[in-house]
């Protein structure tokens, strides 16, 4: 067993950020709510969700037929700039309740060609399909998702099913709404917000959900678009890859300074308190141990190694892990780490180790 790890790549910066700055006339998310599991109010009254798909469908049905002419303009484009290979991008989303569907937009980039050299989104990604994505002119085929019904004009965005399994508890309830052209997240940074605070306004969407607050989206959303305000993440052609959360409730990942290895705390936020130091010790190319040591005195340390393990999950992930081993040691440790993390007990040399495997993650 290795017991100094190489150092892995970059560790990212995994400081709590800010609360974002939200749209004008739009409520902000609270910086240090805590969201025990399972005490998310989802305002349900069947009149308004009645309401919104009848105005969704009418709204969206409009929207396409208005827009034809631009829309048979731009495929014609997409078909004559693009070449081979469709004039839609196909891609399965995660819709209301957990099913998949297939999302819609203009297709911006070339097919893969590995001969040529273009197997990476920035070489795929033409001019023409970036001037595209700029002013959101490929979201437009998204109007016919909301007419069928997989998509509203306003809820948190879809994202990839395999990010399902990396969802924190709490970030599963945006699930329980369909998901939407727009949102409160994307009046307010879009892809320029960390994945923690796109959660963390989906969640305060789904909160205080209503009319009033979906036609503010709306407004907000115009000016966004023409301005191409956050339309990628630094460094991206979109946004990064979402390994997994780095909050959770009240608490948050860092790294520990000049640690020189894959060493963090976990902090309490509201009091900046460290509560518990993780590492991840390499002992193989892509199998680690995980270590999660809770500090004396921190208040609940089952609830604080619980999600330790699962934002180290996250941590294991960025840095290509795809089976981590916990061992249990010491009285004050529960027997096992919740089922729900995926975690498979077994015996090895009449010990009992836990092992998460999570297989090769797409970049």
């Amino acid at each position: 067993m290795v017991t100094s790890p190489p150092h892995v790549g970059p560790v990212p910066s995994l400081t709590p950020e800010p609360t974002p700055t939200i749209a004008p006339g739009v409520p902000s998310a609270h910086p240090w709510s805590a969201r025990p599991s399972g005490a998310i109010p989802i305002p349900f009254s069947p009149w308004y969700d009645r309401m919104k798909r009848l105005a969704d469908a009418l709204v969206a049905g409009t929207a396409l037929l208005a827009l034809s002419p631009l829309l048979l303009t731009i495929a014609g484009l997409v078909r004559l700039r693009l070449g081979a290979g469709g004039i839609f991008f196909h891609q399965r989303r995660l819709g209301l309740d957990g099913e998949v569907f297939e999302a819609l937009k203009f297709r911006t980039m070339r097919p893969p060609d590995a001969a040529r050299g273009l197997l990476s989104d920035e070489a795929r990604l033409t001019p023409f399909g970036r001037r595209l994505r700029s002013t959101s002119l490929d979201e437009l085929p998204g109007l016919l998702n909301v007419v069928r019904g997989d998509m509203s004009l306003v809820g948190p965005r879809p994202l990839l099913p395999e990010y399902l399994e990396r969802y924190s508890e709490d970030q599963t309830y945006r699930l329980d709404v369909l998901p939407g052209l727009t949102g409160l997240a994307q009046v307010s940074g879009r892809n320029t917000l960390s994945w923690d605070d796109r959660f963390d306004l989906d969640l305060e969407y789904i909160r205080m959900r209503g009319p009033l607050l979906d036609l503010r989206i709306l407004m907000a959303t115009v000016p966004k678009v023409l301005r191409s305000e956050g339309i990628s993440e630094q460094g991206h052609v979109t946004n990064s890859v979402f390994f997994g959360p780095r909050r959770i409730g009240e608490h948050a990942i860092r790294p520990v300074a000049d640690a020189g290895e894959l060493r963090f705390e976990i902090v309490h936020r509201p009091s900046g308190t460290a509560v518990a130091e993780c590492s991840l010790v390499r002992t193989g190319e892509t199998t680690a141990d995980l270590g999660i040591d809770v500090l004396p005195g921190a208040a609940d340390p089952e609830l604080i190694r619980a999600r330790a393990a699962e934002m180290m999950l996250g941590i294991a992930r960025a840095h290509a892990v795809e089976t981590v081993q916990y061992e249990s040691t010491g009285s004050s440790v529960p027997s096992q780490l919740p089922p729900r993390l995926g975690f498979l007990r077994v015996a090895v040399d009449g010990r009992a180790i836990d092992v998460r495997t999570l297989g090769k993650v797409e970049r």
